[in-house]
């Protein structure tokens, strides 16, 4: 009998090969050596058959142990922990006879990974489907069924994620301290090029929440910027930067870059009132930061989910699929992706940033959030700034590993051309604390670090908050 076309059925199978698991267990099994190297890169997600997913759990339990790897030691294991049925020994014993080499152990390695992969996408696949049946939001199903997307292709192939032994961070740490013991000026972190601070913080960490605070209008965009400015004029062409403003255009933000960066002040860009000279000095920062990997995004209803995954996007094309910095200006103003009816303004907030600590280290990178400060310091005669006077969250100070307040340090120099201006290191998860003192010239919205000669603070630098000085000098 003729099958026809309508009684063809495409049969689906589902990515997984059974003999691959096979022949890459045996490699384990009879070469400590394969075992050593491709444990740390698995979990149980690599294999379909419910009995090889137990027999590789065994496996990474004697390897974190430093036990060695055979049918005997994997037997004894699975025995301990109840999870041996009658027949194991003997399948055991069968599987470290299937091949009597372990050197095609990586082509094996690969087709699980590939299958592994095709399985995650299917479920994937199934999730979003269902939320695009059920969902109402399709902004929010997008962010969704990117991140679910995202986190596949970067921590959700089992190579990174889950637990590890502590031998290997232990081992990737001490070869970082040993690349730095070379350089003892080096800067763990990205640097910042103000040297006071590069030295106390060690730059900028990788993973880092770093909350930048301040009253308004004081500066701290201003500052911010300006930790921009001086990857541009020092040349850092290779890290890539990702600016979010919810309250500045990108051409506003490009024009306190320039004035920070060359002679023409604020008033003389706003007016257009420059000579030919001052043009040709625009003209070569606006190339010195063209050549920069910094982006920049105005967008007044950003939410975490939003800055996500632009930050995603950005470092699928970058040159070295990383980002080094993002700016978050600021934190007060952005929505929560979760808000609701009965959320207060405090909640959100705290459940902002811990969304902005986890976006800290999926990227890998260091997070500048800027931040409010209460009003509540405005009422002391003495304004040093506070954790407590974090603004309507006690997580915020939580969820950082770096909380840095920018205040004057005299209020009375308040709208003077230059003064001194003070950052307060009052969190420092893994570092001193410190206070610094900077030049601040206002026509440029520039901060310049102080020199050590003029670093040192009595117990009051805040006590002549409301004693009017003359301006210091400037440097």
């Amino acid at each position: 009998m003729t099958e026809t076309n309508e009684n063809k059925v495409a049969i689906k199978r589902y990515p997984s090969n059974n003999e691959a698991e096979q022949y890459l267990l045996c490699c384990m099994l009879i070469d400590g050596d394969v075992a050593s190297t491709i444990i740390p890169e698995m979990d149980e997600g690599f294999f379909f058959n419910a009995t090889h997913k137990k027999i590789f759990n065994a496996m990474h339990k004697l390897y974190a142990q430093n036990v060695s790897i055979d049918a005997i030691t994997v037997y004894d294991a699975l025995v301990k922990e109840n999870q041996a049925d009658i027949d194991i020994l003997k399948y055991l014993t069968d599987l470290s006879q299937i091949t009597p080499s372990a050197v095609n152990y990586r082509d094996f390695f690969n087709i699980l990974h590939r299958d592994m992969v095709m399985r995650a996408l299917i479920k994937i696949g199934n999730t979003i489907a269902e939320d695009a049946y059920t969902s109402d939001d399709a902004e929010k199903s997008l962010r969704k069924a990117e991140t679910l997307i995202y986190d596949l292709g970067t921590k959700g192939l089992g190579v990174n994620s889950g637990l590890e032994h502590i031998a290997k961070p232990g081992q990737r740490y001490i070869e970082r301290l040993l690349t730095m013991r070379k350089d003892i000026n080096s800067v763990k972190g990205l640097k910042t090029y103000y040297d006071i601070f590069d030295k106390v913080t060690n730059g900028l960490q990788a993973g880092s929440l770093i909350i930048l605070a301040a009253r308004p209008s004081v500066g701290k965009t201003a500052f911010a910027l300006n930790l921009v400015a001086n990857m541009i004029r020092n040349q850092n062409e290779s890290s890539t930067v990702a600016l979010f403003c919810l309250e500045m255009s990108r051409e506003d933000l490009v024009q306190r870059l320039l004035a920070i960066n060359t002679d023409v002040t604020m008033d003389s860009l706003s007016s257009a009132r420059f000579n030919d000279d001052q043009y040709d000095e625009l003209w070569n920062a606006h190339s010195a930061a063209s050549k920069c990997q910094i982006y920049l995004d105005y967008n007044s209803g950003a939410t975490p989910a939003y800055i996500s995954s632009q930050c995603r996007r950005l470092r699928s094309q970058s040159t070295n699929k990383k980002i080094d910095l993002v700016i978050i200006d600021y934190l007060q103003l952005m929505s929560n992706d979760k808000s609701n009816r009965n959320s207060t303004r405090q909640t959100d907030v705290a459940e902002m940033s811990r969304n902005l600590k986890n976006m800290a280290m999926d990227l890998g990178c260091p997070v500048i959030a800027l931040s409010q400060m209460s009003r509540s310091i405005e009422e002391r005669d003495d304004k040093e700034p506070k954790l407590s006077d974090l603004r309507e969250s006690g997580s915020i100070e939580q969820d950082a590993d770096m909380v840095l307040f920018l205040s004057r340090e005299n209020e009375a120099d308040k709208g003077a051309p230059i003064s001194h201006m003070i950052i307060d290191i009052a969190k420092h998860r893994n570092g001193e604390l410190k206070k610094i003192r900077y030049v601040w010239e206002g026509a440029h919205v520039r901060f310049t670090e102080a020199p050590p000669s003029n670093q040192s603070f009595d117990n009051n630098v805040y006590a002549n908050a409301k004693t009017k000085k003359k301006p210091p000098q400037q440097i």
